[in-house]
């Protein structure tokens, strides 16, 4: 529609109305003729696009992924995607994003759903306290906690500040991207980690629900120094220096090296362990 009114160009909806302004095209499933208009890409990646866009059926804003039309052409793509799809629409956790829709084209694949208004912890400024570093993690934990317990056990295998977004609406974290996911009973196959979070046994495709705490433990080393744990990783040693000098307290370079020990058996084995650990730890610094 055309605005009566002049409305800055960062904003899709209309100051008066409420209508939507404009988009850069619709983009429509060929199956049940729903249609979603593209306003603007949120992120780019080798293996695919994500938009936002307005979900003309329900009135609202939603997050349409679209797998690289070069990709959409190779089968392990397409089955990657499908499973996202399929796993995503079997979850049902306020703190995981909803799946809406999900179709192809003769080229491309494409999921919708639910747009999570907020920021991730990658774009938080500054490093955080120790006990709201532990507060979020927690929240996180507890997201695990549902995934580990379905049947079969889901592994993220993606966990990192990127993917976590602390909800405006109630500072709660909302954990996304499940791109990665991976049944635990499945045969060991494609070899997924994100460089300088995902735990050595990803890099073997063998990944296991404990690989998803080694990932926490990198990130809590993010969330208390802004720095990439890759930084502080002792490869030879398989362990990680320099946390105390960079300022992170003694009781938590203890629960990060036991939640990123290099076997999966010497880390905890369950989520209720994890949780156990955080919350000791946070009683040891919470007057930090």
């Amino acid at each position: 529609m055309n605005c009566c009114r002049p409305n800055p160009a960062c904003i899709n909806f209309c100051r008066l109305n409420g209508k939507l302004i404009s988009g850069k095209g619709v983009i429509r499933n060929p199956q049940n003729g729903w249609e979603y208009e593209v306003l603007r890409i949120l992120a780019q990646g080798g293996m695919s696009t994500t938009y936002l866009v307005y979900d003309r059926q329900n009135c609202k804003l939603a997050v349409l992924k679209a797998i690289n039309a070069e990709l959409a052409l190779r089968s392990k793509a397409r089955e990657m995607f499908e499973r996202e799809a399929r796993i995503l629409k079997s979850l049902e956790h306020p703190a995981i994003p909803k799946y809406y829709d999900f179709f192809d084209t003769r080229e491309r694949y494409f999921l919708v759903m639910e747009m999570v208004h907020g920021k991730n912890l990658d774009q938080i400024v500054s490093p955080v306290s120790p006990t709201q570093a532990i507060e979020w993690l927690l929240q996180t934990s507890s997201i695990l906690d549902y995934l580990h317990k379905r049947n079969p056990p889901l592994i993220h295998r993606d966990i990192k500040p990127g993917n976590l977004i602390l909800r405006y609406r109630n500072c709660q974290i909302t954990l996304i991207d499940f791109g990665a996911v991976k049944e635990a009973t499945t045969p060991p196959g494609t070899r997924i980690a994100t460089p300088g979070y995902g735990a050595p046994e990803q890099q073997s495709g063998k990944p296991c629900t404990q690989s998803d705490f080694y990932s926490l433990g990198m990130t809590l080393i993010y969330l208390l120094t802004r720095r990439s744990p890759s930084q502080f990783h002792v490869a030879s040693k398989y362990k990680f220096a320099g946390l105390e000098d960079a300022g992170i307290p003694k009781a938590l370079v203890s629960l990060i090296a036991t939640l990123t020990a290099f076997l999966p058996e010497d880390r905890p084995q369950s989520v209720a362990e994890v949780t156990n650990l955080l919350r000791e730890t946070f009683e040891q610094v919470k007057v930090y």
